[in-house]
């Protein structure tokens, strides 16, 4: 098919009614364009169509929760199962399997960037940079304990320990390995 529309394209200048094509190609070009643009500003939801309905989800039971593991019925893993299957692959998540089950007891949130990207499409902004403004004015030797600014702020533990995370892969700060803690020293 690129060979008619390749053909369309130098036809269109010499034959009037090629014309109607080459504008056909060009917003055919041009959704092609935006696809691949969004597909770059948007990695994740680009992965699987039903990653952002599973995003949403998942978000949804993380605020219920408020833990990085997450139990699900046997319908929702058989609904999303290729999306997770996707998010699990790319280390977004991991599935927590058990012998002879056919789905998984559990998943972990084990990204910050995918809590993140869960925030970003379910999340209060206000909320959002309001805990990056904390933790970006945070002094140095200064510790930031999550589950105050949780309460502060009404976001999850895990929200507040995924932006420390963050923060502490720049080189920013330290967070805390204590299991059960989800405190942050400023560093830099």
């Amino acid at each position: 098919m690129d060979w008619f529309f390749k053909l369309v394209r130098i036809a269109g200048v010499n034959f009037p009614g090629a014309a109607s094509l080459v504008q056909l190609q060009a917003e055919i070009d041009s959704e092609a364009m935006t696809k691949k643009i969004e597909k770059l500003s948007d990695p994740i939801s680009s992965l699987h169509e039903d990653i952002q309905t599973l995003s949403r989800e998942i978000y949804q039971n993380l605020k219920e929760k408020d833990s990085d593991t997450l139990y699900f019925t046997d319908d929702f893993y058989s609904k999303y199962s290729r999306a997770l299957a996707t998010l699990d692959s790319s280390n977004l998540i991991e599935k927590i399997n058990t012998a002879g089950s056919r789905f998984p007891i559990a998943i972990t949130l084990s990204d910050a960037s995918f809590v993140m990207y869960m925030c970003n499409l379910e999340e209060n902004s206000s909320k959002m940079e309001k805990i990056t403004s904390v933790v970006d004015r945070c002094e140095v030797g200064t510790w930031l304990d999550g589950n105050v600014l949780s309460k502060d702020i009404e976001l999850p533990v895990h929200v507040i320990r995924g932006v420390f995370s963050i923060y502490e892969s720049k080189g920013y700060g330290l967070l805390s390995k204590t299991r059960g803690a989800c405190q942050y020293m400023g560093n830099a």
